[in-house]
């Protein structure tokens, strides 16, 4: 099953919250493709082995457009072209200056030309959700944009292995094992994946993985007296996935209180 939807230009959630303390080196993950964030993240922590699965072909083409762009393009120059909205937005001449596959450059070139070759134009189209978007907090949600980390991610790429799957959580098919599996806020849609029976139907499929551990679950603001989703109705949850460990870090949310927390909701298998 295949879709085209619109992405995040980055991540929503504070990966660098949950992800600094792990050691990651060497290890072997898979990972939602989603804004090409979390792969570069991984990517700074030292993960060679890299396997990225989402169901919107956009995913792909824009997480490639990204590396591509760190690749070759110094930390300010990179911020000024994917980050701020500024001239230089996903400008037309360094777009097709990018060394990428010839059918991801012909898509991006091709939506270029008909947003006027205006890079800013296309970030401001359907094809990316910009809503409730801060340029300032992504830099804090991602490791890999601190500066410092920023070079010794252009140098990693080198020596990555990235593996690319389109397709539903559902219909995922793991032919080895993995160290870790990050699944972002995919536990918002449960009621959109599954008709009943949501936290049951969840659990059963990810313990079809061969992964130790799975984070399943990204909450946003966990003290939230008005839960989004099932999942953020944390007893319930814990009726369900007994072994799973929470951890609690600062908040993505804008204008959140200053004692907010995000938290993921991790499955352990050893």
């Amino acid at each position: 099953m295949e879709k085209f939807n619109s992405i995040c230009p980055f991540t929503t959630e504070n990966i660098a919250g949950y992800m600094k303390k792990l050691d990651l080196e060497n290890k072997k993950v898979i990972t939602v493709t989603a804004s090409g964030d979390h792969i570069l993240n991984l990517v700074v922590k030292g993960c060679k082995y890299i396997t990225a699965y989402d169901i919107n072909l956009l995913a792909q083409k824009y997480a490639e457009l990204k590396l591509a762009g760190m690749r070759q393009l110094d930390y300010k120059d990179f911020l000024k072209v994917f980050l701020y909205e500024t001239s230089d937005t996903l400008k037309y001449e360094i777009i097709k200056s990018l060394e990428l596959e010839q059918e991801i450059s012909d898509y991006w070139i091709t939506e270029l030309k008909r947003h006027n070759n205006n890079g800013l134009e296309l970030r401001k189209s359907i094809l990316f959700n910009t809503k409730y978007f801060n340029p300032a907090s992504k830099i804090k949600q991602n490791l890999y944009l601190d500066e410092e980390n920023y070079q010794k991610t252009r140098e990693k790429l080198s020596s990555i292995n990235i593996n690319y799957i389109n397709t539903d959580i559902k219909d995922l098919k793991l032919s080895s094992s993995y160290d870790y599996m990050f699944l972002s806020n995919i536990s918002d849609y449960l009621n959109q994946m599954f008709t009943n029976n949501y936290l049951e139907k969840y659990a059963n499929l990810l313990n079809q993985f061969s992964v130790e551990n799975i984070y399943f679950a990204y909450l946003y603001d966990i003290y939230n007296k008005t839960p989004r989703s099932i999942i953020d109705n944390i007893s319930e949850v814990k009726k369900v996935f007994r072994n799973m460990q929470i951890e609690q870090f600062d908040t993505a949310l804008e204008n959140a209180n200053e004692d907010a927390h995000d938290a993921v909701l991790i499955l352990k298998k050893r």
